[in-house]
């Protein structure tokens, strides 16, 4: 499923500094930094007051508190064509070279947020999953998408506050960027849109050539479909984590807290993506809205959900499950995605995986820790329209822990299939129309124009 043929060649991502348009004035620029990585004073050495913070949404940079509503980022339109947005996927070992773009993202941020003073920041290192603009090279012609340019092209761009770099007697904050990139197409032909349609792909934006043709039917039968190209920059971000005996408390509080930000991203962004939407067509905000997830999507979708419920008249989950560690140490796609590893033994040069009694604790104490893992998300969710698809053999996101969420989510209809992973997708193109039937039953009121 992985995508290999489209994936930037990691040699220009480390080394080619790309072109973006200007957001704000130049004047800006000297207050926004590439943060270096020396001289860094912790953010808890420094007195944050987090009493404004809703323990269950974990903060971000500029905004003073987080709930529904709140602007947890800024949105940027982008104005190149979209066939020109190329996927890379830094290794455990690389950071983005910080270029213009990056310049132009944390200005438009800091504007955004209403900062107003200098801070330092840095752009997506090992693991994480990004877009960069990659125009035509010369005697090359335009690069041509076959459904068309998106009615709307964007960027969601947020950043959590790090630490503080010490420059002589002051303190600057550090900050670490992340972007989410969205595409929002109307229905096809002359149709009045009925709806929206949030499509959620899995890990990586897979798999891709599915879902192209899961947003093609969905608009032939009169949705809008704003679709998130991938999780956010930093869901993938590498970290390793050292489990010696006496630590698993330790170590499972810092999991939790990791998973839950990086949950917590994908809500904001989408939130922030359906509001934007709807400021320009607001034809559209009285009308339903449906998360669709697949995969990864699917096991963030109920904490998407639950951070602004009444955004959201249903949802949909393909191959979803609940329990992000149990999940990360038991799938078969683990060392594919490489973005956690625990380590029982860190004396030694290769990674020892913890004995099966160390890992099931571990595991248990991350549940017990989260707030926004999905086991316990789903609960928000007991009462709203949902489907399951599940596949009964699927190891990459193991079938118990599909089960469990389907346990949380209070038993919802759910459609289950003798197969794996791959094959649900192999297979979702000739369940859409079902899918989507099961929806429109679900959201469109009777006597409604469908």
């Amino acid at each position: 499923m992985r995508l290999i043929g489209r994936l930037l060649p990691l040699a220009l991502v480390i080394c080619v500094t790309w072109g973006c348009r200007s957001v704000y004035p130049r004047s800006v620029v000297p207050q926004a930094m590439a943060a270096e990585t020396t001289e860094t004073v912790d953010s808890g050495s420094v007195p944050v007051d987090e009493t404004a913070v809703p323990s269950m949404w974990p903060s971000r940079w500029g905004a003073d508190s987080i709930a529904a509503g709140v602007q947890t980022g800024v949105i940027i339109e982008l104005d190149h064509p979209v066939s020109e947005l190329v996927p890379a996927h830094l290794s455990r070992f690389h950071r983005l070279r910080t270029g213009e773009t990056e310049y132009s993202d944390a200005l438009g941020l800091a504007k955004g947020m209403g900062v107003d003073y200098p801070y330092k920041f840095q752009a997506e290192g090992p693991g994480c999953y990004l877009f960069v603009h990659q125009p035509p090279v010369d005697g090359e012609g335009p690069k041509k998408n076959k459904d068309g340019e998106p009615d709307l092209f964007f960027k969601f761009i947020s950043a959590q506050l790090t630490g503080f770099i010490q420059t002589g007697q002051e303190y600057e904050e550090q900050i670490e960027l992340e972007r989410t990139w969205f595409t929002y197409r109307e229905p096809r032909g002359e149709k009045e849109s009925i709806g929206t349609i949030v499509l959620m792909p899995g890990m990586f934006g897979t798999p891709e050539p599915v879902i192209d043709g899961v947003e093609r039917y969905f608009r032939s039968k009169g949705w809008s479909v704003l679709r998130m190209l991938s999780h956010p920059s930093r869901f993938t971000q590498r970290t390793e984590y050292s489990v010696e005996a006496g630590s698993e408390a330790q170590v499972a509080k810092q999991i939790a807290e990791m998973f839950d930000t990086r949950t917590a991203e994908a809500a904001y962004a989408s939130s922030a993506a359906i509001g934007f939407v709807h400021d320009r067509f607001p034809e559209n905000a009285s009308k339903p809205v449906v998360l669709v997830g697949m995969s990864g999507g699917a096991m963030i979708l109920p904490s998407v959900y639950s951070f602004d419920p009444s955004l959201y008249s249903a949802g949909v989950m393909v191959a979803g499950g609940g329990n992000f560690l149990e999940i990360n140490t038991r799938s078969n796609y683990a060392k594919w995605i490489d973005a956690l590893d625990l380590d029982a033994d860190p004396e030694k040069p290769d990674v020892q995986k913890p004995e099966k009694k160390q890992l099931k604790e571990l595991v248990g104490l991350y549940l017990a820790m989260s707030k926004l893992d999905s086991l316990h998300t789903a609960e928000s969710m007991q009462g709203v329209p949902m489907l399951m698809l599940h596949g009964s053999s699927d190891k990459a996101v193991p079938a118990s822990t599909g089960d469990a969420l389907h346990e949380a989510l209070g038993r919802p209809e759910r459609w289950v299939y003798p197969v794996g992973h791959e094959l649900i997708f192999a297979a979702l193109p000739l369940q859409t129309p079902k899918i989507e039937r099961w929806i429109r039953k679900q959201v469109i009121e009777p006597g409604q124009t469908p």
